[in-house]
């Protein structure tokens, strides 16, 4: 009897054999390298948690820890938390982080409310909450690359040894990334939906804000530096391009670009255009932003009451326009002050 009929089965076999030992090769060789990964991307947490110590900053993270396996790194921190270096102390609740196997140099970031800030001594501090915050951050070797932040139904309390403030708003968007026609530009974009000012009873009307500016020097923010070593790395004035910013509130609104330079003590100088549209209705709403008895603004109200519109804004509304001269944070237009822009930041901090 020919035994030739079995040969079939013999090879079939041979093939299963060969196909679990590369599928074992496969899993071996994928998991070594998830775990290359894994300390690669904890080496980069480290260095850029060292870097901005050097910086000054310090910050923290309880009970860091990479999992996913196999197929995403998720890096978790149950408490964050950092220090400026004149006593600036900040902590957020729970971080969480996700970056796929296949492009670990972009993380999607979820973190949980709320966050503060106080600086000891001074009387300030502030807590931030929210329903949901997300971030996508892209990295390259040394520093950040793209950082987009998105939080919903927001509310902010603020407190100093003067005042207390409240307000919320329905959305909040942060974005800051290189610029690609400057080697070391970096732009940013704020907007802020419906916000409300409860602080500010009198104020009943929802803002919605806006800002787009450019920092021509700016990348050394995206590897850590806050604004204030930014301007001293920049001699003591950085110069700041407001390409656009807006409040608006219904059909009024306020809008305002030029160049500016931010000083040592955190001051703003420059010279910037303003344009309002539909006066009257926009200077009544946020007049209860201002003192009851401010001369300045009732100048103000007269002066633009009695101009007419020159131009159109971006919605196509018509608008009057204004030169806006900043001197140290002093605001001007021709010999009428409208007020004060506080400093950007604390110096030393």
């Amino acid at each position: 009897m020919s035994t030739e009929p079995t040969k079939p089965h013999v090879s079939a076999k041979k093939r299963y054999i060969v196909l679990l030992t590369v599928i074992a090769f496969v899993i071996v060789g994928w998991s070594g390298a998830w775990v290359y990964g894994k300390s690669v991307l904890s080496d980069q947490i480290d260095l850029h948690m060292a870097r901005m110590a050097g910086r000054g900053h310090e910050v923290g993270c309880a009970d860091l820890g990479v999992a996913g396996y196999p197929f995403r790194y998720e890096v978790r921190c149950r408490v964050f938390t950092s220090k400026g270096r004149f006593g600036a102390e900040g902590n957020l609740g729970s971080l969480n982080g996700v970056a796929l196997v296949y492009n670990p140099w972009h993380v999607i970031l979820e973190a949980d409310a709320p966050a503060a800030i106080a600086v000891p001594g001074s009387g300030v501090s502030g807590e931030l909450s929210w329903d949901t915050a997300r971030a996508s951050i892209k990295y390259s070797l040394d520093a950040l690359g793209d950082l987009d932040m998105v939080l919903t139904k927001p509310e902010l309390a603020y407190r100093d040894m003067h005042s207390v403030a409240t307000a919320s708003s329905e959305k909040a968007e942060f974005h800051l990334r290189r610029t690609p026609s400057l080697p070391d530009g970096v732009d940013g974009y704020v907007s802020v939906d419906a916000l409300m000012l409860e602080s500010v009873p009198d104020l009943k009307a929802p803002l919605d804000l806006r800002a787009h500016v450019q920092l021509k020097n700016g990348s050394p923010l995206l590897s850590g530096a806050n604004l204030a070593l930014l301007t001293q790395m920049s001699g003591g004035k950085l110069p700041i391009q407001l390409v656009f910013s807006e409040i608006k509130t219904g059909n009024s609104r306020f809008g305002a670009s030029g160049d500016l330079i931010l000083d040592g003590a955190g001051l703003l100088s420059g010279q910037v255009k303003l344009s309002l549209s539909n006066p009257e209705q926009a200077l009544a709403i946020v007049k209860p932003l201002f003192p009851p008895q401010n001369n300045g603004f009732a100048v103000a109200e007269g002066l633009f009451k009695s101009l007419k519109p020159t131009i159109t804004d971006s919605d196509g509304n018509p608008a009057i326009e204004l030169p806006l001269a900043i001197d140290q944070g002093m605001m001007r237009i021709g010999f009428v002050t409208l007020g004060w822009i506080p400093p950007l930041f604390q110096a030393g901090i």
